[in-house]
């Protein structure tokens, strides 16, 4: 997790030492403060700092003693998501060793997994009764090693069929998940004739002529992986206390517009609006519940 502190601009930020001060920054100057209690007089805690207004930063998380003492627990870096909001049927998932979550949206194909940004907000959630099963996201992540791709070549007409086909892949994939076995036979179909068109393709052609967008799970860890999509917003940035040039780029991959962060001499290639995006991304998301981040 300590590597993408690189990609909020905290490239120096090394050693444990220096991981030390960083976040006892935090703990004296927070943006934000959440605090959530049970009946077992267990009280959550979570600091956010942004180090790029609206952009970005970092978040402690621990708990409060029964003295009113801070424990923090672990930092890590945060993205805060762009306006594209999905309400789709989410799992949320304790994570094992540590006080955090994973988001789970199963796609049939394809389960998207995130790390899950306002924890403290989601415990509280949860200490109070259950989460719902249709809950708004928003998705962002940051990579550290990332490259800049020309688009493929689609013609207005493409881009309509194309829109429209994620529609109906959408519309598929929930009447699969309502036990609709029919959809699912004629779906696995359609992707064992889409693979081996691509198979065939692939003999003369580079894959990534041929591949507009894809989400590949990447390494062991559940939330990282490689992104190819296309950029439809960038925005420059600097962190306020380093002054290291972030770029903040929203790309369109499957169903979902990621908005991800990069520092800027980690991206080879000029970012431009309609070139495609290709990086190993930790992915995070923020569930919009009625307490804030």
């Amino acid at each position: 997790m300590n590597q993408y502190f690189r990609s909020i601009g905290f490239s120096k930020t090394k050693s444990l030492q220096q991981m030390d001060r960083l976040q006892k920054e935090v703990l004296r100057n927070p943006d934000r403060r959440s605090v959530v209690s049970n009946s077992l007089n267990r009280s959550l805690v979570q600091l956010a700092k942004d180090y790029c207004k609206g952009g970005y930063g970092i978040s402690i998380i621990g708990e409060m003693d029964s003295d009113g003492t801070f424990l923090p627990e672990y930092s890590f870096p945060y993205v805060i998501p762009g306006d594209y909001t999905y309400s789709d049927e989410l799992l949320v998932e304790h994570l094992t060793d540590r006080e955090g979550y994973y988001g789970v949206i199963d796609n049939i194909n394809l389960s998207v997994i995130f790390f899950l940004q306002n924890i403290a907000a989601i415990t509280g959630t949860l200490w109070r009764g259950a989460l719902p099963v249709v809950i708004p996201v928003r998705l962002s992540g940051l990579s550290i090693s990332g490259e800049v791709l020309l688009p493929v070549n689609k013609t207005e007409a493409d881009i309509q069929y194309e829109a429209n086909k994620r529609a109906e892949e959408l519309a598929i994939i929930r009447r699969v998940r309502h036990g609709d076995s029919k959809t699912l036979e004629h779906m696995m179909i359609h992707e064992m004739d889409v693979k081996d068109t691509l198979d065939r393709r692939m003999i003369l052609e580079d894959v990534l002529t041929i591949v507009d967008n894809s989400m590949i799970p990447y390494g062991l860890q559940g939330d990282i992986y490689d992104i190819i999509g296309s950029i439809v917003h960038i925005t420059e940035t600097e962190n306020e206390q380093t002054g290291e040039q972030i770029l903040l780029l929203d790309v369109s991959c499957l169903y979902y517009v990621i908005r991800i962060a990069i520092h800027k001499e980690d991206l080879v290639g000029e970012p431009r609006v309609g070139r495609r995006f290709r990086g190993v991304t930790w992915l995070q998301g923020m569930l919009l519940l009625d307490r804030p981040f």
